[in-house]
Protein backbone atom coordinates (compact mmCIF):
# COMPACT_ATOMS: atom_id res chain seq x y z
CA UNK A 1 0.00 0.00 0.00
CA UNK A 2 1.28 3.46 -0.84
CA UNK A 3 1.02 6.06 1.97
CA UNK A 4 3.81 8.73 0.70
CA UNK A 5 4.93 9.79 -2.64
CA UNK A 6 8.68 11.55 -2.37
CA UNK A 7 9.09 13.74 -5.35
CA UNK A 8 12.72 15.29 -6.37
CA UNK A 9 12.72 18.60 -8.16
CA UNK A 10 14.57 19.55 -11.09
CA UNK A 11 14.56 17.26 -13.88
CA UNK A 12 11.14 15.36 -12.20
CA UNK A 13 8.63 18.41 -11.48
CA UNK A 14 10.30 21.22 -13.48
CA UNK A 15 12.51 20.84 -16.88
CA UNK A 16 15.27 22.67 -15.31
CA UNK A 17 18.12 20.13 -15.61
CA UNK A 18 18.05 21.22 -19.20
CA UNK A 19 18.52 24.83 -18.34
CA UNK A 20 21.61 24.11 -15.51
CA UNK A 21 23.48 21.45 -17.79
CA UNK A 22 23.67 24.72 -20.72
CA UNK A 23 24.49 27.00 -17.72
CA UNK A 24 27.31 24.48 -16.37
CA UNK A 25 28.87 24.29 -19.57
CA UNK A 26 28.62 28.23 -20.64
CA UNK A 27 30.15 28.72 -17.22
CA UNK A 28 33.32 26.41 -17.73
CA UNK A 29 33.53 27.92 -20.94
CA UNK A 30 33.81 31.51 -19.60
CA UNK A 31 36.10 30.41 -16.80
CA UNK A 32 38.53 28.35 -18.74
CA UNK A 33 37.16 25.22 -16.64
CA UNK A 34 36.61 21.75 -18.88
CA UNK A 35 32.90 20.98 -17.74
CA UNK A 36 31.40 18.70 -20.39
CA UNK A 37 28.23 16.67 -19.70
CA UNK A 38 29.72 14.11 -17.88
CA UNK A 39 30.34 16.33 -15.44
CA UNK A 40 27.22 17.43 -14.75
CA UNK A 41 25.87 14.43 -15.01
CA UNK A 42 27.72 13.24 -12.25
CA UNK A 43 26.97 16.05 -9.77
CA UNK A 44 23.51 15.80 -10.84
CA UNK A 45 21.00 15.51 -8.20
CA UNK A 46 23.95 15.97 -5.63
CA UNK A 47 24.45 18.69 -2.60
CA UNK A 48 26.33 21.78 -2.83
CA UNK A 49 28.99 20.45 -0.30
CA UNK A 50 28.95 17.08 -2.50
CA UNK A 51 29.42 18.36 -5.80
CA UNK A 52 32.36 20.65 -5.04
CA UNK A 53 34.11 17.37 -3.26
CA UNK A 54 33.35 16.01 -6.82
CA UNK A 55 34.58 19.15 -8.71
CA UNK A 56 37.85 18.88 -6.17
CA UNK A 57 38.47 15.25 -7.05
CA UNK A 58 37.98 15.69 -11.18
CA UNK A 59 40.24 18.83 -11.63
CA UNK A 60 42.77 17.73 -8.89
CA UNK A 61 41.92 20.95 -7.02
CA UNK A 62 42.53 23.39 -10.33
CA UNK A 63 39.13 24.38 -10.72
CA UNK A 64 37.21 26.81 -8.95
CA UNK A 65 34.26 25.42 -8.00
CA UNK A 66 32.29 27.77 -6.83
CA UNK A 67 33.50 30.59 -9.01
CA UNK A 68 31.76 27.97 -11.79
CA UNK A 69 28.45 27.42 -9.94
CA UNK A 70 28.49 31.31 -9.65
CA UNK A 71 28.53 31.83 -12.86
CA UNK A 72 26.29 28.80 -13.88
CA UNK A 73 23.38 30.68 -11.35
CA UNK A 74 23.20 34.00 -12.83
CA UNK A 75 23.02 32.40 -15.94
CA UNK A 76 19.99 29.77 -15.14
CA UNK A 77 18.70 32.17 -12.98
CA UNK A 78 18.30 34.81 -15.84
CA UNK A 79 16.84 31.87 -18.07
CA UNK A 80 14.07 31.38 -15.96
CA UNK A 81 13.19 34.39 -15.21
CA UNK A 82 12.95 35.24 -19.03
CA UNK A 83 11.39 31.95 -19.84
CA UNK A 84 9.64 31.07 -16.86
CA UNK A 85 9.77 27.99 -14.40
CA UNK A 86 8.66 24.95 -17.19
CA UNK A 87 6.79 22.25 -14.98
CA UNK A 88 6.80 18.91 -16.24
CA UNK A 89 4.01 17.12 -18.04
CA UNK A 90 1.27 15.38 -15.16
CA UNK A 91 2.69 17.21 -12.06
CA UNK A 92 -0.78 19.14 -11.50
CA UNK A 93 -2.60 16.12 -12.28
CA UNK A 94 -0.71 13.89 -9.78
CA UNK A 95 -0.69 16.21 -6.68
CA UNK A 96 -4.45 16.18 -7.35
CA UNK A 97 -4.41 12.54 -7.24
CA UNK A 98 -3.00 12.16 -4.16
CA UNK A 99 -4.86 15.19 -2.34
CA UNK A 100 -7.86 13.45 -3.62
CA UNK A 101 -6.63 9.97 -2.40
CA UNK A 102 -4.71 11.50 1.27
CA UNK A 103 -1.63 10.11 0.13
CA UNK A 104 1.00 12.59 1.57
CA UNK A 105 3.36 14.34 -0.77
CA UNK A 106 6.89 15.16 0.13
CA UNK A 107 9.69 17.24 -1.67
CA UNK A 108 13.22 15.72 -1.06
CA UNK A 109 15.70 17.65 -3.29
CA UNK A 110 19.28 18.38 -3.51
CA UNK A 111 18.77 22.24 -3.90
CA UNK A 112 19.12 24.56 -1.39
CA UNK A 113 15.56 25.48 0.83
CA UNK A 114 15.77 29.05 -0.36
CA UNK A 115 16.02 28.56 -4.07
CA UNK A 116 13.23 24.97 -3.40
CA UNK A 117 10.58 26.82 -2.39
CA UNK A 118 11.26 30.29 -4.51
CA UNK A 119 10.59 27.48 -7.32
CA UNK A 120 7.46 25.93 -5.72
CA UNK A 121 5.91 29.37 -5.15
CA UNK A 122 6.50 29.98 -8.79
CA UNK A 123 4.97 26.75 -9.85
CA UNK A 124 2.09 27.69 -7.02
CA UNK A 125 2.29 24.18 -5.38
CA UNK A 126 4.39 24.95 -2.34
CA UNK A 127 1.29 24.18 -0.51
CA UNK A 128 0.94 20.94 -2.27
CA UNK A 129 3.89 19.43 0.11
CA UNK A 130 2.76 17.82 3.65
CA UNK A 131 6.93 17.77 4.00
CA UNK A 132 10.32 18.83 2.51
CA UNK A 133 13.95 18.32 3.13
CA UNK A 134 16.55 20.13 0.74
CA UNK A 135 20.10 19.73 0.00
CA UNK A 136 21.26 22.03 2.59
CA UNK A 137 19.70 20.16 5.34
CA UNK A 138 21.47 17.07 5.18
CA UNK A 139 25.02 15.65 5.58
CA UNK A 140 25.09 13.22 3.13
CA UNK A 141 23.76 14.44 -0.25
CA UNK A 142 22.00 11.28 -2.96
CA UNK A 143 23.20 8.44 -3.65
CA UNK A 144 23.47 8.40 -0.04
CA UNK A 145 19.30 7.66 1.04
CA UNK A 146 19.71 10.24 4.20
CA UNK A 147 17.26 12.86 2.55
CA UNK A 148 14.32 10.11 1.32
CA UNK A 149 14.44 8.43 5.21
CA UNK A 150 13.92 11.87 6.10
CA UNK A 151 11.67 12.96 4.56
CA UNK A 152 9.82 9.50 4.46
CA UNK A 153 9.96 10.22 8.90
CA UNK A 154 8.17 13.85 7.87
CA UNK A 155 5.40 12.18 6.52
CA UNK A 156 5.44 9.36 9.30
CA UNK A 157 5.25 6.61 6.45
CA UNK A 158 7.70 3.95 6.18
CA UNK A 159 10.24 4.17 3.53
CA UNK A 160 8.75 1.15 2.41
CA UNK A 161 5.28 2.76 1.76
CA UNK A 162 6.66 5.43 -0.38
CA UNK A 163 7.35 5.91 -3.69
CA UNK A 164 10.46 8.30 -4.56
CA UNK A 165 9.86 9.94 -7.84
CA UNK A 166 13.72 10.51 -9.59
CA UNK A 167 15.33 11.28 -12.73
CA UNK A 168 18.85 11.01 -11.64
CA UNK A 169 20.94 8.24 -11.30
CA UNK A 170 22.07 9.53 -8.36
CA UNK A 171 18.03 9.62 -6.77
CA UNK A 172 17.25 6.72 -7.76
CA UNK A 173 20.18 5.10 -5.88
CA UNK A 174 19.70 6.77 -2.92
CA UNK A 175 15.51 5.88 -2.77
CA UNK A 176 16.28 2.33 -3.56
CA UNK A 177 19.16 2.44 -0.35
CA UNK A 178 16.47 4.22 1.80
CA UNK A 179 14.26 1.33 0.93
CA UNK A 180 11.71 3.15 -0.72
CA UNK A 181 9.89 2.16 -4.42
CA UNK A 182 12.14 3.97 -6.50
CA UNK A 183 10.44 5.55 -9.41
CA UNK A 184 12.21 6.75 -12.50
CA UNK A 185 10.56 9.77 -14.77
CA UNK A 186 13.73 9.52 -17.15
CA UNK A 187 15.06 13.46 -18.51
CA UNK A 188 17.82 14.27 -19.36
CA UNK A 189 19.56 10.73 -18.60
CA UNK A 190 17.48 7.64 -20.20
CA UNK A 191 17.08 4.55 -18.03
CA UNK A 192 19.99 1.76 -18.69
CA UNK A 193 19.76 -2.17 -17.19
CA UNK A 194 21.55 -1.22 -14.18
CA UNK A 195 18.52 1.49 -13.45
CA UNK A 196 16.09 -0.72 -14.52
CA UNK A 197 17.03 -3.08 -11.96
CA UNK A 198 16.58 -0.92 -9.09
CA UNK A 199 12.95 0.44 -10.15
CA UNK A 200 10.37 -0.14 -8.89
CA UNK A 201 9.00 1.21 -12.37
CA UNK A 202 10.10 3.56 -15.25
CA UNK A 203 7.21 5.81 -16.35
CA UNK A 204 7.36 8.46 -19.49
CA UNK A 205 5.61 11.26 -17.35
CA UNK A 206 4.44 12.20 -13.98
CA UNK A 207 0.85 11.38 -15.09
CA UNK A 208 1.68 7.88 -15.61
CA UNK A 209 2.24 7.87 -11.56
CA UNK A 210 -1.19 7.54 -10.98
CA UNK A 211 -1.95 4.02 -11.76
CA UNK A 212 1.10 3.11 -9.86
CA UNK A 213 -0.29 3.90 -7.11
CA UNK A 214 -2.62 0.91 -6.80
CA UNK A 215 -0.51 -1.23 -8.37
CA UNK A 216 2.79 -0.96 -6.46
Amino acid sequence: MIRGVIFDMDGLMFDTERIYQEAWIEAGRRLGAPVTEDVVLRIRGRNVADSRRLFEELFDGAVDYDAVRAVRTELSDAAIAKNGLPPKPGLYALLDELEKRGIGAALATSTAREKAMEYLGLAGVRERFAASVCGDEVAHSKPDPDIFQRAAALLNVPCGECIVLEDSPNGLVAAHRAGAKPVMVPDLTPPDDELRSICAAVVPTLADVIPLLDTL
